[in-house]
């Protein structure tokens, strides 16, 4: 039996997963996508990575604002009659006759170990919360987001200076090459995928993340920082102000506590930062603790380290970041 599929995706990691279908030889059929949207401080009318790479192979492009009314887009899907649909990061509601049509069902790559994290932000959120366990789940598309049987997962320790980007090439490297063993599977086999119900009563559930993430709060814990600033990389960048202006801050690391003692100028308070040993930036946190800042990026400036903005911004006594 050769199998094809219907694929649903938008973003970049997205499209990096398509690509790994392509490459594997499954044969893709049509693509779900967000529609173009405005990007940048040109605001340059632009078309998603999956509509890119559709585009690029020659595959037919499917796109809705809305699809759960788009009739129109739900019978283009329909008249393809592909026996799967393969759904990663599409960020729009799949609707219910369109995900159940399948001969073989609709499949989701996502984000964490369902049933934790059910919702938008799995990667970003599990950032947020400091957890130390994440993966990646495969699961039948539902009804009710993310709640659908889980046909396989796969788990694996994250250490403290991974970040939303680097997470989830993994996530999709795992997620993909699982993917590609379970539909050249089905190709040779034609049996359906078991499956397992989740635990409804160990749900959680994550928001969507938005721009009310990004601000900093220096009255936090060290620890609450760097996982902000680790989450919210590379998209939508935690910030935080100095001298009025707006600072996005890349990227950051905890200070070890075998490191040694490293002395507090006079008169700190959380948001005050200096340099220590000529090349390290530090800042006071609201538990006491430092945070070093490793890059951030000044408003109209390109990124840089953290000690080339102390030196170039002739820091004063007293200033800190608010």
């Amino acid at each position: 039996m050769k199998l094809s599929i219907g694929y649903f995706g938008s973003p970049e990691h997205s499209k990096e997963l398509l690509q790994m279908l392509l490459d594997a030889g499954i044969q893709v059929d049509f693509v779900v996508t967000n529609v173009d949207k405005p990007v940048g401080r040109k605001q340059i009318i632009t078309p998603t990575p999956v509509k890119v790479l559709a585009e690029e192979n020659k595959i037919p492009v499917i796109q809705s604002v809305k699809l759960r009314t788009d009739f129109d887009a739900q019978n283009s899907i329909l008249s393809y009659k592909s026996p799967v649909h393969v759904v990663y990061a599409y960020g729009s509601i799949v609707p219910e006759n369109v995900f159940m049509d399948p001969k073989w069902g609709s499949i989701n790559l996502h984000g964490s170990l369902l049933p934790k994290y059910r919702g938008a932000s799995p990667v970003q959120s599990f950032l947020l919360n400091g957890d130390k366990t994440t993966g990646f789940t495969i699961q039948y598309l539902a009804k009710e987001v993310d709640s659908g049987d889980i046909i396989s997962q796969k788990s694996w320790e994250v250490g403290p200076s991974e970040t939303t980007g680097t997470l989830l090439q993994t996530i999709t490297k795992e997620g993909g090459r699982e993917l590609i063993r379970l539909l050249k599977t089905l190709e040779e086999t034609g049996e359906t995928w078991k499956s397992t119900p989740q635990k409804e009563n160990e749900a959680t559930h994550c928001q969507k993340i938005t721009a009310n993430h990004r601000p900093v709060l220096w009255t936090k814990s060290a620890t609450e920082i760097h996982n902000q600033i680790r989450a919210l990389y590379p998209d939508p960048l935690a910030t935080t102000e100095f001298r009025g202006k707006k600072m996005i801050l890349i990227s950051s690391y905890l200070v070890s506590p075998s490191e040694e003692t490293i002395p507090l100028p006079a008169e700190t308070k959380p948001g005050s930062f200096f340099l220590h040993q000529k090349k390290r930036l530090f800042c006071l946190c609201g538990d006491g603790n430092l945070l070093g800042i490793e890059s951030l990026q000044p408003e109209g400036k390109k990124p840089m380290k953290g000690f080339e903005f102390f030196n170039g911004a002739r820091v004063l006594t007293g200033e800190s970041f608010t």
